[in-house]
């Protein structure tokens, strides 16, 4: 079986639940709840695929394309159940992480769309640092949520490896979190447009039937299952002092400007 889903990603705490939840809406588009799995996979995909040469191809009988087979078969596995209950014609699946592997999805799914979600890195980086999100093992505060720098760097990587994705011809589509909440009409029309679906009402009230419960790991599933507003947009003013503000811009470097984002230091 080879079908193309919809991969989802963007740094954690950008909004992607908002947009699986507005993708879900969809009629067209079944995107459940973040499975976390195709970031590992991904991985262990690219990992595989560097350190395998042709000698070892050889003994094993396995080459390149094989491997791409493999993996592609594994990773629809996950989604043939959604896409056969569901009767929609796209499926989608979103895990934050999943933008750091867009170049490696893409190489599985040539025939796959990627959408990328963006936030104002100091909005990301003010609600990262109000986590308590742990390393499983040993306990210790997750990097990203331990700093000022950790959670800035942890939104460029995202970015940065989305853009990569894009640059190396993947179909990456960046939903803007604050175009989202404040025109969510036109936002949504230049998301299906990019999908290649028809325009439709229903993501634009779509928290009537989203299912918080289902998102039992998604952090923000409560505050999706409210209306489109923009409550969120622009705390980073109340909640980081100067000094982590320009920390967060120079951390962002230029990717703040790429996308608009004005410098606290020029208003």
């Amino acid at each position: 079986m080879r079908f193309s889903p919809i991969f989802v990603g963007g740094a954690p705490r950008s909004g992607t639940t908002l947009a699986r939840a507005v993708l879900d809406a969809h009629p067209d588009i079944a995107c459940g709840p973040e499975l976390r799995a195709f970031p590992a996979l991904a991985r262990l995909y690219r990992e595989t695929a560097s350190a395998m040469g042709a000698a070892l191809a050889a003994h094993y009988f396995f080459d390149s394309d094989d491997l791409k087979d493999t993996f592609h078969a594994l990773i629809a596995s996950f989604l043939a159940p959604l896409h056969e209950k569901s009767g929609k014609r796209f499926i989608a699946e979103k895990t934050p992480a999943n933008a750091l592997y867009f170049s490696d999805l893409f190489a599985l799914f040539p025939e796959s769309r990627f959408v990328h979600v963006v936030r104002d890195p100091r909005d990301v980086v003010s609600s990262l640092l109000k986590m308590d999100w742990r390393d499983a093992k040993t306990g210790a505060r997750l990097p990203i949520t331990a700093s000022v720098a950790g959670a800035a760097q942890g939104w460029r990587d995202h970015v940065a490896a989305a853009r990569a994705a894009r640059d190396r011809g993947a179909p990456v589509h960046d939903l803007v979190y604050e175009e989202l909440v404040a025109d969510p009409g036109a936002a949504l029309a230049r998301l299906f447009a990019f999908l290649g679906v028809a325009p439709a009402s229903a993501p634009l009230a779509h928290h009537r039937n989203f299912n918080a419960r289902a998102g039992e790991n998604e952090t923000s599933a409560a505050a999706v299952a409210r209306p489109l507003n923009a409550d969120a947009v622009e705390r980073w003013r109340r909640d980081l002092a100067p000094a982590m503000v320009a920390e967060v811009e120079a951390i962002a470097g230029p990717l703040l400007d790429l996308y608009g984002y004005r410098r606290a230091a020029h208003e």
